[in-house]
């Protein structure tokens, strides 16, 4: 197990490296485009439809150096941003329907206002690999998962306070990288990662207004550690090896399990992100093993089958996905 996981880091950090190569990608032509005469490319060849703006949206990443933007829940295409180097995980405020854009390879997470090609902007995190982020919706802090040091060493979780250029970065010893992280209802801040040796599965939680980690115990094996998300009652922890979700009770250092969701129609083994939104999850999916190129909706916490999806022929790796709620009222 620890030669399988290890090698499946190595080749998706080798494919952000490959991303980054690239520059800023070329515009593809789509559909979608074509259909809003009024839509105008920015420099980068971002674009987003007319009416974007007054829609909740759907993010997802492309490690190929792209986000593909969807209405929700039609999942229907309605923008792209790019000039991205290697775009991994996304997170938004539920607050104000701001969001982030984690680029792992330029070491940067961008800020967007929703419906927007530009950002307003930029966290720079200072020698780190940034790779996860989450949003404190009662503070507006960010927190991001750094996968790892540069050019090499043991990642960090930095969190910027709210309006913050410079963040608090904190370190686990137990933990190597860090992959995915999430905010509870409390201000308390759950992430996974692995460790150097094995690259077993490391779980901790950063108590609200405390600097040190508390390991987390769960009762369930996680093969290799993917997307971690608060539900409102629960804490997810996606098992990339088995393609399944666990949901966990947390009480002091220990995760009880609250039962497992599985996805039909998902056949891939690789890292991505998962976001769950009310009685629906939505997150990047393969039909065949190490191939993600679609993103799909489910029923949550049943499970089961797909309700809606949508096929990205143009897609590299798809990685990371979060929902920006369009503001409501004047």
């Amino acid at each position: 197990m620890g030669a399988m996981t290890l090698n499946r880091v190595a080749l998706f950090a080798a494919a952000l490296v490959a991303a980054g190569c690239g520059g800023l990608t070329a515009t593809p032509s789509t559909p979608q485009a074509a259909a809003h005469p009024s839509i105008r490319f920015d420099s980068t060849g971002s674009w987003m439809a007319p009416s974007a703006a007054k829609r909740d949206l759907l993010y997802v990443s492309d490690t190929g150096g792209s986000v593909d933007v969807f209405s929700y829940p039609q999942l229907r295409q309605v923008g792209l941003l790019q000039g991205f180097k290697s775009p991994a995980g996304l997170c938004s405020d539920p607050r104000n329907g701001d969001f982030y854009v984690v680029d792992t390879n330029s070491l940067d997470v961008f800020k967007y206002k929703h419906g927007a090609t530009k950002p307003v902007k930029t966290l720079s995190m200072f020698g780190y690999f940034p790779f996860g982020c989450a949003v404190d919706p009662a503070s507006g802090d960010v927190a991001v998962a750094n996968y790892s040091a540069q050019p090499s060493g043991p990642g960090s979780l930095s969190i910027f306070r709210a309006g913050a250029f410079f963040p608090t970065t904190y370190t686990d010893p137990d933990f190597n990288a860090y992959f995915f992280c999430s905010y509870d209802d409390h201000g308390n801040i759950f992430v996974d990662g692995a460790d150097s040796n094995s690259y077993h599965t490391e779980f901790a939680e950063l108590p609200n207004g405390s600097s040190s980690f508390k390991a987390i115990a769960l009762d369930k094996t996680i093969g290799f550690p993917g997307g971690v998300q608060w539900d409102g009652t629960y804490m997810a922890v996606q098992d990339t090896e088995s393609r399944v979700l666990f949901r966990f009770k947390i009480t002091g250092s220990r995760g009880k399990s609250a039962g497992a969701v599985r996805f039909k129609s998902d056949r891939s083994t690789l890292l991505h992100q998962f976001w769950i939104s009310g009685h629906a999850i939505v997150m990047p999916y393969g039909t065949f093993s190490r191939l993600v190129r679609d993103v799909g909706s489910w029923p949550y916490p049943a499970g089961g089958s797909l309700t809606k999806s949508n096929s990205l022929a143009h897609a590299t790796e798809l990685v990371g996905v979060t929902l920006s709620a369009a503001r409501q009222g004047p």
